[in-house]
């Protein structure tokens, strides 16, 4: 019994921490790594539940071994279910900012007369900066039905806008300058990062929204969740789900690399923020982050959430990074609008 336990145990701890440190290698080199960081939530609750039968059976030496995966694996995990118990205490004399990513979905426009849920949210919320992805990919504010019954709230609370513009956009109170490099001239990465230095009270924010390429799934892919159990046409669905995360991960590297440049390049704060296409502990996530990006919700949320409910896929993909002389107090996720996003909120403090 103690043999099989121990490597059951084996097992179990090199599965764990493949997929924890999965996002280390480049998918365009090895694509099973990136696979496998993306199953990390499920390789871990299926370490837990083993290692607590494990115990049942007073197998110690075999738990030990998979208690000390998650120890190793806890600085992946952390990004994926932080564990903040405690909420930091906001400095009276220092200047909070607001701040909100949303994937807006073109403000519901096509076929609807009906008012934006997402622009009604934005809104409500007041924010200093708002960040949105899908946005006005045809048309600008005032063409939009969906949008028109609340443009002068809309001019009042955001005075400076960046309307011409294709998918990723910005809404500010405070005037900003557009960050015009070569950096971000390829068309393909231009269409999906912009980035704004916006003149925050105290000193210049550089703020980046980023949509990176979208995996494309739909609803047909969604059915290999439906009929797992289903023999007939499960292996064409398990390649066709794989080719496209694949596909995805790999447009993803250059994408990353090119935001990375910009920040290095970058002097002072920094914020990155949008609609990722990709999960915490991926390659794409580590490569932006680098060594000084850091995570809002990480550093001060509580548990697993996720951001994208579409095709029966429930992952976290939208993130707000942040770098410099700024302190998170607080960041969650909304369950408002319309979107099959849902929004991410953060509010910041600056001494």
């Amino acid at each position: 019994m103690k043999y099989i336990a121990r490597l059951l145990a084996i097992i179990t701890a090199f599965a764990l921490l493949f997929a924890a440190y999965g996002g280390r290698v480049d998918p365009t080199i090895w694509l099973l790594p990136s696979l496998a960081t993306l199953a990390l939530p499920v390789v871990a609750i299926v370490a837990i539940a083993v290692m607590v039968l494990l115990a049942l059976f007073r197998q110690w030496r075999a738990v030990v071994v998979i208690f000390g995966a998650l120890l190793l694996s806890w600085p992946t995990l952390r990004l994926i279910s932080p564990f903040n118990i405690t909420t930091p205490k906001a400095n009276p004399d220092a200047q909070q900012l607001k701040v909100i990513t949303m994937n807006v979905t073109e403000f519901n426009w096509v076929g609807n007369e009906q008012p934006s849920k997402n622009m009604r949210y934005i809104l409500d919320q007041d924010a200093d900066i708002v960040v949105i992805q899908e946005g006005l990919v045809y048309f600008k504010y005032e063409q939009l039905p969906t949008v028109t019954p609340m443009l002068d709230e809309l001019y009042k609370k955001y005075p400076y806008r960046k309307e011409a513009f294709f998918d990723v956009g910005i809404l500010s109170k405070y005037p900003f300058t557009e960050v015009q490099t070569p950096i971000l001239s390829t068309d393909a990465l231009n269409y999906f990062i912009k980035a704004w230095d916006v003149d925050v009270p105290g000193d210049d924010i550089r703020v980046i929204s980023m949509h990176l390429s979208s995996l494309r799934f739909n609803q047909n892919d969604s059915k290999i969740f439906d009929s797992i159990n289903v023999p007939s046409g499960r292996k064409r669905r398990i390649k066709s789900v794989a080719k496209k995360l694949g596909d995805g991960f790999r447009k993803h590297v250059p994408q990353v690399e090119a935001m990375r440049r910009l920040v290095d390049e970058t002097v002072g704060d920094v914020l990155v923020m949008g609609d990722m296409n990709d999960t915490p502990g991926s390659f794409a996530y580590r490569t932006l982050c680098g060594e000084d990006l850091k995570d809002a919700w990480a550093d001060t949320g509580l548990g697993p959430i996720y951001t994208f409910r579409a095709n029966h896929l429930y992952v976290k993909i939208d993130h707000i990074l942040y770098r410099g002389n700024l302190k998170p107090l607080m960041c969650r996720r909304d369950k408002e609008g319309e979107s099959d996003h849902y929004p991410m909120v953060a509010v910041f403090e600056r001494e």
